[in-house]
């Protein structure tokens, strides 16, 4: 039984009592006889319910010492079970404030060289800030734009491999009616044919777009740095390389030394390219004139290997036609060495007839050397043995 079970039972028992209590109270109240029997009923009452209430009370509290006795030992159990399962916790705990502590000090120590790197990005960008301030005010001068767009002319020509088919800066004039024509640079093709390309800087509009504090101005200005392109085009156009050149493509290359000129001009000129091309003007950034040498150096590289064709071929010929005379000279070697052998023959069988037996008569008469005279042909001899072996 619980104690929830006792409590209730109790309250149930106080009940009755107090129900039965009320009721005898009442009869108390009556004028009759059974007064007197009423006080003995309530005195028994009365004995009875303090009775009962002392019963329940120890009963109570006896089922409560159990309970309490019950749920220290579960308790206990559980505290136990919980500290097994606390101190590994509390062990990863320690463990992974270590490591915390361990991070944060590689934190503050790598914070520390962020911020060293950071006063250094700091300081490298003021310095950039400054040389490109610097920068800029030399490109404003127009000798100093000249030089830029030639180095970036050599650059692309160094990248394309194409330097010895290139020349910058030409000694040489043409004459077109009252103009003198000198281009920036010409690059001779395959077949003795050329393209001329003359570099442009634009910048005045350019820059005037990138220091625009707003929209409106900096639109002003793209549109006077359109107009410069365009203008560019039209005076390239009315100089006429290809006509007044020999030899000239029929096309000239108007070298932009950077995209982002071109790319501006189109904003505000969106008809660049074809009003160019109408000009016979092929408007090139650096990575269009690389592309555009390439394919020139490609040609060259097939000339050079149709000429080395050309070339082998005469060699073979002349090798062939030497062969032919050395393979002549040979034979007539050949011929001479049979007739050598031929009146080398005649004369050893002359020696054999003619000059051994007059030797032989020498040797029977008593003149004879330590050696001894022999009638065999050596020359017939070795070369048999010459001829065994080469077969």
């Amino acid at each position: 039984m619980t104690v929830t079970q006792i409590v209730l039972i109790l309250l149930l028992q106080f009940a009755f009592f107090a129900g039965l209590a009320y009721f005898l109270f009442k009869k108390q109240q009556r004028p009759d006889n059974q007064g007197i029997l009423l006080e003995a009923l309530d005195q028994k009452f009365k004995n009875t319910l303090q009775t009962q209430i002392t019963q329940v009370a120890d009963t109570l509290s006896n089922r409560i010492n159990d309970q309490i006795e019950k749920t220290k030992g579960q308790f206990a159990l559980q505290s136990l079970e919980i500290q097994n399962t606390v101190t590994p916790l509390k062990s990863k705990l320690d463990e992974y404030q270590k490591q915390f502590f361990e991070i944060e000090k590689l934190r503050s120590k790598d914070q520390g060289s962020l911020f060293g790197e950071l006063q250094r990005v700091t300081e490298v960008t003021q310095s950039l800030n400054l040389e490109t301030k610097a920068l800029k005010d030399a490109l404003k001068k127009p000798h100093v734009r000249g030089r830029w767009g030639e180095i970036q002319l050599k650059n692309c020509i160094d990248i394309a491999g194409m330097s010895e088919h290139c020349d910058l800066s030409m000694q040489s004039s043409h004459t077109n009616e009252d103009q003198v024509l000198r281009p920036d640079m010409v690059v001779r093709m395959p077949n003795a044919r050329i393209v001329v390309v003359d570099a442009k800087t634009p910048l005045e509009g350019f820059i005037a777009s990138l220091e625009a504090t707003t929209e409106a101005d900096k639109l002003m200005h793209l549109q006077r740095h359109g107009r410069q392109v365009k203008d560019h085009v039209k005076k390239l156009s009315h100089k006429a390389y290809s006509d007044n050149m020999p030899d000239a493509a029929d096309f000239t290359v108007l070298f932009l030394p950077n995209e982002s000129f071109l790319y501006a001009a189109l904003e505000t000129e969106p008809d660049l390219i074809e009003f160019a091309i109408d000009k016979k003007i092929l408007i090139a950034s650096p990575p269009t004139l690389i592309g555009l040498l390439k394919a020139i150096r490609y040609g060259w590289s097939e000339k050079k290997l149709a000429d080395n064709a050309q070339a082998i071929a005469a060699t073979g010929q002349e090798l062939h036609k030497r062969l032919s005379d050395m393979i002549d000279a040979f034979q007539g070697i050949g011929e001479h060495l049979d007739k050598s052998k031929a009146e080398y023959d005649k004369a050893f069988m002359r020696l054999n007839s003619r000059v051994l037996p007059q030797a032989l008569r020498l040797e029977e008469l008593g003149a004879k050397s330590t050696k001894e005279l022999s009638a065999n042909n050596p020359t017939t001899t070795t070369t048999t043995a010459m001829t065994i072996t080469t077969d």
